[in-house]
């Protein structure tokens, strides 16, 4: 076996009485200030700091028998000399700090397997992905020891977060009141598994229902499938449906999608209108935690494209969506927002199928479903304040929306809230008035969240 030595030369003669270290082993020791030594002085105390470095260091990039002899090569120069050993075998993966959730949900996550040699790098990787699992709130510490086999048992602390919501919310504008609710696991029995569930009256006293589950990891790859079904009613005695099968590969930050889906309309007077398209998207997101919540952006886009056909014509239609969400924290300020566009790019299309726009979660200050949407482009700034996730703020929702009688809208609605946690509750009030009919036309929101 041919093995390569390399010697690295670190000399700290800036702090007196500090020895120059010459260190020689394969694979080669990172300089010390990488190990988190500073100086070493001629001292027992001071070498067996620099040795349990120098031995754990070896444990991560999984040598567990490692040794190392030290002598004086002169009085102010001291000789390292290392000795790998073995390079072990992964022999388990635990997981501390989830209870409930099964082992495989994380270690499907990592590129190795029992019985492949352990890779350091491989771990780093696999300690990103299950930060980024959307119900653990933070990776902790990594544990390395060795098991009953001779080989290393990798433990992993995480610390749990949420795994889903139950959640309500209403407005309400004089005798006009309107409530949603909705239910959603981020992790079912302890699976990754995903399902939401979400309905929504109308003033009308029809319902709109909402249904998704996603299911992760097909063939043990990061491939998932999400179906997704749902209907509304954007009239009295007026009623779509519509359901979608996609799958989406994860890639780091990166959500990729591709899918088919069919829509049918029926309309209260008139025969039934199809429509059946394929759909791909993308989602990307880069960001982290702060005291005051998500600093970060957000973006997801959806296209789809197919026939449609009804008493009106038949041809190819496309339709595309936008949405981008972004925040950032500057002490107790804040500034945010979303940014909503799409509708129709290229193709005729049924009155049913266009966007609805209106209320808490498009248009603030308009009633729910106020206005269809060919085309729109909607922005939601925001300003906070406040030293945590209790927040007052700011908002001016902007719009520009082509209507299906070609007219062009410019609708504006401001105003303010207040939204906080108090323990697994997270609630959000605000009030928000039509800019051209003032303050007396104002609505009121409330959305209520409890975790789970």
């Amino acid at each position: 076996m041919l093995r390569i030595i390399v010697s690295i030369v670190l000399t700290l003669s800036s702090v007196e009485g500090s020895l120059t270290v010459e260190i020689g082993g394969s694979p080669p020791v990172p300089v010390m200030y990488e190990l988190g030594i500073d100086s070493v002085l001629a001292s027992d105390s001071s070498i067996t700091v620099l040795q349990e470095s120098i031995l754990q260091w070896y444990l991560e990039e999984g040598y567990p028998f490692a040794g190392a002899g030290y002598y004086f090569a002169a009085e102010d120069s001291l000789r390292v000399n290392t000795v790998p050993g073995r390079h072990a075998l992964l022999e388990e993966v635990r997981i501390e700090g989830a209870p409930g959730t099964r082992t495989k949900v994380f270690s499907r996550l990592l590129s190795m397997k029992p019985g492949d040699t352990y890779d350091r790098e491989a771990v780093n990787t696999w300690i990103e992905r299950i930060d980024r699992l959307k119900f653990v709130e933070a990776t902790g510490v990594t544990e390395l020891f060795l098991g009953e086999g001779g080989n290393l048992v990798l433990l992993q602390h995480i610390q749990k977060g949420k795994s889903g919501h139950f959640a309500a919310s209403m407005d309400w504008q004089g005798k006009n009141l309107e409530g949603a609710g909705e239910v959603l696991f981020l992790n079912l029995a302890g699976t990754a598994r995903e399902l939401e569930i979400a309905g929504q009256t109308t003033e009308w006293g029809g319902i709109n229902a909402y249904l998704r589950y996603r299911e992760p990891w097909l063939f043990g790859i990061p491939l998932s499938a999400q179906l997704e079904a749902s209907q509304d009613t954007p009239e009295s005695s007026w009623v779509n449906r519509e359901g979608s099968l996609s799958f989406i590969w994860s890639m780091n930050q990166t959500e990729i999608m591709g899918g088919a889906g069919i829509w049918r309309g029926y309309p209260p007077d008139g025969e039934r209108q199809s429509y059946d398209y394929g759909l791909a998207g993308i989602a990307w997101y880069t960001g982290y935690r702060v005291p005051q919540g998500w600093n970060g952006l957000e973006m997801q886009l959806e296209a789809r494209s197919g026939n449609r056909s009804g008493q009106d014509s038949s041809g190819v239609l496309t339709m595309a969506e936008l949405k981008i969400d972004g925040n950032i924290y500057r002490g107790f300020m804040g500034f945010g927002g979303r940014l909503l566009t799409g509708g129709v790019m290229q193709g005729d299309w049924f009155e049913g199928l266009l966007e609805q726009l209106g209320g808490q979660e498009t248009l603030r200050g308009y009633t729910e479903n106020a206005f269809r949407a060919v085309r729109y482009v909607i922005a939601k700034p925001e300003i906070s304040i406040g030293e945590t996730e209790t927040r007052i703020y700011l908002f001016c929702d902007l719009a520009a929306i082509r209507t299906p009688e070609q007219d062009m809208k410019y609708p504006v609605g401001c105003g303010a809230g207040i939204r906080g946690m108090s323990g697994i509750f997270l609630a959000d009030a605000s009030a928000g008035f039509p800019f051209r009919e003032g303050l007396g036309s104002a609505r009121l929101y409330l959305r209520v969240v409890a975790s789970i």
